[in-house]
């Protein structure tokens, strides 16, 4: 005699009941649908990683022509007090600078309101001993992909650096602000100038 329509059916040993009761749980899909999730993860991150190095790029280029215009620029006399500096800054792109001032190598030879692509930004023209550097400000949300308003192109505690064109820069992020330093001197140096005295 065959077995009662009344019991329920025996399952097969892979096979369990999900947490919700709803689904069976079957290894060989879990397995699959985490490789998945994994793998579209891994995208994502790098399509983001990529798009945040176009848009550096793309400031770089803009960093770079305003740093050509600087250089033909004629050196003020006396140079700017760095809270004049910080204040046009400031009502230029909202961004809280702080330059360096126990330091009488540094001398701030003016600063410029600027444009990076279509948005505002602020150009301040630093020498520091023999070296001549512009940096270059953005407010962070101008440059951000539009994901919202909390996500950032790289993480705060990074830095990019690089040549271009004969020149040396260092971008980074801080404070609502995308920075980029950009220079003729050795990228060591200026590395070094940001490390130790802009962020």
């Amino acid at each position: 005699m065959g077995e009662s329509g009344t019991g329920s059916p025996r399952r097969r040993p892979s096979e369990k009941i999900s947490l919700f009761g709803i689904v069976s749980f079957r290894p060989r899909v879990a397995v699959v649908l985490i490789l998945l999730t994994v793998t579209v993860a891994a995208v994502a991150m790098r399509i983001a990683r990529d798009s945040g190095l176009r848009r550096v790029d793309l400031l770089t280029r803009d960093a770079l022509r305003i740093f050509a215009a600087a250089r033909k620029e004629p050196v003020p006399a006396p140079p700017m007090a760095p809270d004049v500096v910080e204040e046009r800054v400031r009502e230029w792109t909202g961004i809280g600078l702080m330059l360096p001032r126990d330091d009488e190598a540094f001398s701030f030879l003016g600063v410029s309101r600027e444009s990076v692509g279509r948005r505002p930004a602020a150009a301040v023209r630093i020498a520091y001993g023999e070296d001549f550097y512009v940096l270059v400000l953005v407010r962070q949300e101008t440059l951000r992909a539009r994901g919202g308003p909390s996500a950032s192109l790289f993480s705060e505690s990074g830095f990019i650096s690089g040549e271009k064109d004969g020149k040396s820069f260092v971008f980074w992020e801080t404070d609502g602000g995308s920075f980029i330093l950009v220079s003729d001197a050795d990228l060591t140096r200026a590395f070094e100038l940001v490390r130790r005295h802009l962020t």
